[in-house]
């Protein structure tokens, strides 16, 4: 279904750490919590809503969750058309975030600044790399994730019954792209869990 440009404003929600806007917030309505966003979302109707979500506590990817599921439950912001901003990729989270709706993501780079008019204009555009299939298609489904701080978390390898710890290059260039297709892994894993 083709989106049609946003003539009103947009809702913008940024977690608390996120980057600052690049630009100016003309036409733009800018939260700082998931309460704001809610809030704001059903008490005027919006073009779009775009997230922001930056922060590195893996507690708060909850309410991130949370707050996409009543957006798209809600009667007043359901139709909405809404992408987040994430800065990083992470499979179990993104499977999470697909399963209370959400439709479109953006992996921005960390050092950027929030450009929310930018990426309504790519999703405007249908730019299919918004997709969040998109993104899960170049997820390895074999990803582990184990928590090891607020801030942290051990990824492992569930093809090799998890012994593999992932990061660096392994990580970016293999099970966080489609030539996760070709690992070796992958293809043979020692345990199907």
């Amino acid at each position: 279904m083709p989106l049609t440009t946003v003539n009103g404003e947009l809702l913008v929600c940024q977690f608390p750490q996120a980057k600052a806007l690049e630009e100016s917030t003309n036409g733009l309505t800018v939260v700082r919590s998931p309460v704001s966003c809610m809030d704001a979302a059903v008490s005027k109707e919006y073009g779009g809503i775009i997230i922001f979500f930056s922060t590195p506590l893996i507690s708060e990817r909850e309410s991130l969750i949370e707050l996409c599921a009543h957006l798209n439950s809600n009667t007043l912001t359901r139709s909405i058309h809404k992408c987040l901003s994430l800065e990083y990729q992470h499979r179990h989270f993104m499977v999470k975030l697909k399963e209370v709706g959400v439709k479109y993501v953006d992996i921005k780079n960390t050092s950027e600044a929030a450009n929310p008019r930018r990426i309504w204009e790519r999703l405007n555009a249908e730019d299919s790399a918004l997709r969040i299939e998109s993104h899960l298609s170049r997820l390895c489904p074999f990803l582990r994730y184990r928590p090891i701080s607020e801030q942290n978390e051990l990824i492992t390898c569930g093809a090799y019954r998890n012994r593999m710890v992932l990061g660096g290059r392994r990580l970016h260039e293999v099970c966080q792209a489609a030539t996760y297709l070709h690992c070796e892994y992958y293809l043979n894993p020692r345990a199907v869990e």
